[in-house]
């Protein structure tokens, strides 16, 4: 075996391993890799579904309240993990009272992050879109790595939906039409760093994006860096 051999030997042991590690430290947490079902309103618990799938999930569900006020409500999730990341949504319906849902739309609007990376900070705050949906909605992740994290609002009805896809495929599109985008084309689209997240921010003018918790790191060709000093 020539050198050249060998040191190419060499890089692909090395950089098999880094995969390894890495695959091991983007997942969820040893047990709670299981699929999850639910269309039970009282199995909500936001704070359960971060602890065992926030890694894959491109932020931090802050669209979604952390306990059901609402008079009424459904609920419906779907979450399955596999090898990189995990597929799946959640969708929250919500009626509430008048004041209850004022208090509410004022949540949603105060919405944002701020993302961090070597001394320097950006602050995303969250989107409000008239046009994409057939209702107004308050957006924190408008497909961003194809994932979608936004809340629709029915004024007429005092009713918020609130909703979080990723990797969402025809059956789904079709099965809750009434709440996805316009534009069914945008979902079938591979290079999504284009697209608008509150959880990302790119400081290289679009050669990277650093996620609100300054853990990972998302190259233009799709890869992803954990800083392992901060996992």
């Amino acid at each position: 075996m020539d050198s050249n051999s060998e040191k190419g030997l060499v890089m692909s042991v090395a950089f098999g391993i880094i995969l390894i590690l890495l695959l091991c430290s983007c997942g969820p947490e040893p047990g709670t890799s299981k699929a999850y079902r639910t269309d039970d309103v009282s199995d909500y618990d936001k704070s359960l579904i971060l602890r065992n799938y926030g890694p894959d999930l491109d932020g931090d569900l802050s669209i979604f309240p952390e306990e059901i006020t609402a008079k009424e409500a459904s609920f419906s999730a779907r979450f399955d993990p596999n090898l990189f990341d995990t597929d799946g949504y959640m969708i929250l319906e919500c009626s509430y009272d008048k004041p209850a849902f004022d208090d509410e739309i004022i949540r949603l609007q105060g919405l944002s992050r701020t993302i961090e990376y070597e001394g320097e900070q950006f602050t995303n705050e969250v989107l409000y879109d008239e046009k994409s949906y057939n209702y107004p909605a308050y957006t924190a992740n408008d497909g961003f790595g194809n994932t979608y994290e936004y809340a629709l609002i029915d004024q007429a009805q005092n009713r918020i939906v609130y909703i979080y896809m990723a990797y969402p495929g025809s059956k789904l599109l079709k099965k809750y039409s009434d709440y996805v985008r316009k534009d069914l084309s945008s979902y079938a689209e591979e290079n999504t760093m284009d697209r608008f997240s509150m959880y990302n921010h790119s400081f290289d003018g679009g050669e990277s994006w650093v996620e609100y918790d300054d853990k990972v790191v998302l190259t233009a060709s799709g890869t992803f860096f954990r800083k392992l000093f901060s996992l």
